[in-house]
Formats: structure tokens, sequence, C-alpha cells
């Protein structure tokens, strides 16, 4: 069925002047009929309704024009606007946001990350702390962007480019490209004796291929649990600290539950992991110490102390565990 034409708001006023100007017609029409009580006034009630109409229907008119001015003002200031954006998206495409990231990272000595906070003493740098933009790019254009990524995760790449890359892979789970990484990087996990230069990139591969196997870092767990290389297990402990999930406080659990010794740099670094955890109700913090009274000592307190409080937690919570109470 059809749909009726609805009448446009804009003729209303000259129906209402039309109807008064009929009247002041009609008036005028049947004004030397009307007795002469009512004659003269319905000859000013006409003059005053003509009036009416002609002011009416000039101010209807200019109003109008200046409306129209105004619009038209809108519209060019409207078409401005989509101008300057059309412009900022076609610098902003993905091929132009990346290739100035690579120009940047490529450049810099630091190591670039998506993740905050950045590793302390590692000479990682958080490249942004607002990843709002790339959330976006990345959702709406994943498949371009995956094309680019492809580019940085090539064997000769720059260290940098291979760290940024992975870590666009794991964060926003690009499962297009995760088996590239764990082809690349396990064989040189399972050598042993990673070396300073390539720990963090072939660390960092191995991270984003585990974000994206199912169940989640189930490669990552089986690292955790057989590595006895100090530097990968003080490297996996700082992940919580950026990522705190219910899987990586699985993982800081199997750790703790090894019969190998832990070193006290690498015991605080869990009770980091933990606080973090603890604090973003990632898992119960409290409850996974108290398995492992024995991982800790006395000597401990102070530092536990400091860690638990920098995250806004109460150390009194941790009171029985391992924190005593003085004498």
């Amino acid at each position: 069925m059809p749909a009726s034409k609805k009448t446009p708001f804009s003729i209303v006023p000259f129906v209402i002047f039309g109807i008064i100007l009929i009247t002041a017609l009609f008036l005028k029409y049947f004004q030397p009929m009307l007795p002469e009580v009512l004659r003269n006034w319905a000859e000013h009630i006409s003059i005053a309704l003509i009036v009416a109409v002609v002011i009416g229907l000039t101010y209807e008119y200019t109003s109008h024009l200046f409306r129209e001015e105004i619009l038209k003002n809108l519209l060019h200031e409207s078409q401005e606007q989509v101008y300057q954006a059309l412009k900022a998206y076609n610098v902003l495409t993905p091929v132009e946001v990346f290739r100035l990231l690579k120009e940047i990272a490529s450049q810099i000595n630091q190591t670039p990350t998506l993740l905050y906070p950045a590793r302390p003493n590692s000479g990682e740098c958080t490249f942004t702390e607002s990843v709002d933009f790339f959330d976006t790019l990345v959702k709406m254009q994943p498949k371009e962007i995956i094309k680019i990524l492809s580019t940085w995760i090539e064997p000769k790449s720059h260290k940098n480019l291979k760290y940024l890359a992975s870590d666009f892979i794991g964060k926003y789970q690009l499962t297009e490209l995760s088996d590239e990484l764990r082809r690349q990087a396990e064989p040189v996990l399972h050598l042993g004796g990673l070396t300073e230069d390539d720990r963090d990139w072939v660390l960092n591969y191995i991270w984003a291929y585990s974000r994206c196997e199912k169940p989640m870092y189930k490669i990552l767990g089986d690292v955790m649990r057989t590595t006895s290389d100090h530097e990968i297990e003080k490297w996996l402990l700082f992940l919580p600290v950026q990522m705190p999930s219910i899987e990586l406080g699985n993982m800081v659990n199997d750790y703790l539950e090894r019969d190998a010794a832990i070193a006290d740099d690498n015991l605080l670094l869990v009770i980091q992991a933990v606080a973090s955890l603890h604090r973003a109700q990632a898992i119960d913090g409290v409850a996974l110490l108290k398995k492992f009274p024995n991982r800790f000592g006395l000597h401990h307190q102070e530092d536990v102390e400091r860690i638990w409080r920098n995250y806004a937690l109460v150390p009194e919570e941790l009171k029985g565990i391992f924190l005593h109470e003085s004498v």
C-alpha cells in the first residue's frame, strides 16, 4: 500500500494567512448587508485582518530568506567538515598509519609495545597509553592490517617491528598470523640459551600465539612449568601486570606448584603479579598465596607489604600466610 503524502509544515503559515484573508474578504463583502451597529465593526476587523495578512506574509517571506541563508551557511560548514574528515581519513588509512609506525619503531633504540606498563629496566617503552584508535582501526579494516603485519614478522625484519607486530597480533587475537609466529619462535626457544637480542621477540611471539590458541595461554603455561631460565620466568611473570586475567592467574599457580626453587627476585614478581590479578578481581590473590606458605619467608615481609600497598591493597589480608605479627 503506497504511503500517504504528508503536508509539509512550511505551507502551514500560508494556509492560516489564506483563511484570515478569506475571512477579511467575507466581512468586506457582507459589510453593506449588516445592521448599522455591526457595519463599522466589520469594516475595522476586515481592514485589521488584511493588514495582518500583509504583515504576516512579509514577515514569513523575510524569515524564509533568513532561514535559507542560515541553512546555506550551515551546509557549507558541514561540507567543509566532511571534506576535512575525508582528508584526515585519506592520511590515516592503515597503510599510512602503519608506515609511520614502521618508521618510528625501526629508528628508536627502545622496544616499542602496546602494553602498559612497559617492563622496567628492559628497554621497553609503551608506544601509546591510549589504544582506542588502534581498536577502531583493527575492527574496521582487519584484512588490510593483517596484510601489513605479515610483512613485519618476516624473519629478516627489524626486531622492533617483530615485537610490535606480535603485540598487535596477540592483543587483537589476529589468528591468521599466529601460526607463523609459533613456526618462527618455537625452534629458537627450544634451542635454549636465548640471547638478549632474541629473547624479547621470541617470547612475545610465543605470548601472541598463545593468546590466539584454545585454550588460551596453553603453550605459555607449558613454558612456565618447564623452563629453568631465570630471565624467561621473569619475562612471563610480568604479563599479569600488563594484562591481568584468570588464565594468567592459573599460570602463576602452576609456576608456584613446581618443585624447582624460585629465586627471591622472581618471588617478588610473583607477589606483584598476584597483587595485580587480585586488584583486577581476576583471581582471589589471598586464596592463591595461602596455597603456598612455604614459598615465602619472613624476610619477604617488607617487600610484600610495599607491593601490596602499591596496588591499593591491604597487607593485613595476608596475615597468617607469610606476614607475621611483630613481637
